[in-house]
C-alpha cells in the first residue's frame, strides 16, 4: 500500500491497542441526545471523511483554527499560541507523510473545508525509540475534537474514528507500538477511559509542576 495515501476513511474497527511531544486530548466528553438527534449525528458520522491534511491553505487554516481552540482547553493556555510553530508542524506533516501524520476528520459531501469546519484532527509521529534502533514507534502528539461537538455523540464518534485512523497509519508504516502522553491537564479521567476503550494500557504517568 502507498504510505503517502491520504485516504484513511477505510480504517479498521478497533481491536486493541509506545518518542516525542506529549498529546493533548479534548472535546470527546459525555453526551445526551434525543432519538432524532442521534439519528442526525449518525448520518453525519456516516458521511464523515477521514484523511491526511493535503497541504492546501484551506487545510492549514482549518487545522490552525482547531489547534488554537484546543490550546485554550489546556493547563498551558497562559502560554501564547504560536501560529509559526503550527505552520511548521503542518508543513512537515504534509511534506513527510511517511513519518508525520496529520489526520483530519471532516464533514462529507464534497464541500470546501471552511476555517471552522474540522470535526477533529490528530497528529502522530513515527520514530525510533530513543534508546533503540530498527523499530518504529508511533507517538500521538495531539488529538482534538471541535468544541462544537463537545458533549455530543458525534464528538465521541469522531475521536474513535481518529484513533482507528491512527492505528491504520501506524500499521502501514510498520510501527510496533502506539504511545500517547496525555498532558492537557483537563478531563484526565475521561481521557483515561477513552484510551482504555481504544485498547491502550497505562504504562506510567505524566507529572507537572509550575516553576
Amino acid at each position: 500500500m502507498d504510505r503517502s495515501n491520504s485516504d484513511l476513511s477505510g480504517c479498521e474497527e478497533i481491536a486493541s491497542g509506545d518518542t516525542g511531544p506529549a498529546a493533548q486530548v479534548s472535546g470527546a466528553g459525555t453526551y445526551a441526545a434525543s432519538p432524532e438527534g442521534r439519528a442526525a449525528e449518525g448520518r453525519a458520522q456516516a458521511n464523515m471523511v477521514v484523511r491526511l491534511a493535503d497541504g492546501s491553505e484551506a487545510d492549514y487554516r482549518a487545522g490552525v483554527y482547531l489547534a488554537r481552540e484546543a490550546h485554550q482547553n489546556t493547563i498551558f493556555r497562559d502560554i501564547p499560541f504560536s501560529e509559526e510553530k503550527a505552520r511548521a508542524i503542518f508543513e512537515k506533516a504534509t511534506a513527510q507523510p511517511n513519518r508525520f501524520g496529520l489526520i483530519y476528520a471532516i464533514p462529507g459531501g464534497g464541500k470546501p473545508l471552511v476555517e471552522d469546519g474540522l470535526h477533529g484532527f490528530a497528529s502522530v509521529h513515527a520514530g525510533e525509540y530513543f534508546l533503540g534502533s530498527g523499530t518504529l514507534v508511533a507517538t500521538v502528539q495531539t488529538l482534538n475534537i471541535s468544541r462544537n461537538l463537545s458533549g455530543k455523540l458525534l464528538g465521541g464518534k469522531v475521536a474513535l474514528r481518529l484513533m482507528k485512523a491512527i492505528r491504520l497509519w501506524a500499521k502501514e508504516r510498520g510501527c510496533s507500538h502506539i504511545l500517547v502522553h496525555v498532558t492537557n491537564g483537563m478531563s484526565v479521567s475521561e481521557s483515561d477511559q477513552f484510551f482504555r476503550r481504544c485498547g491502550l494500557n497505562t504504562v506510567g504517568g505524566n507529572y507537572v509542576a509550575a516553576i
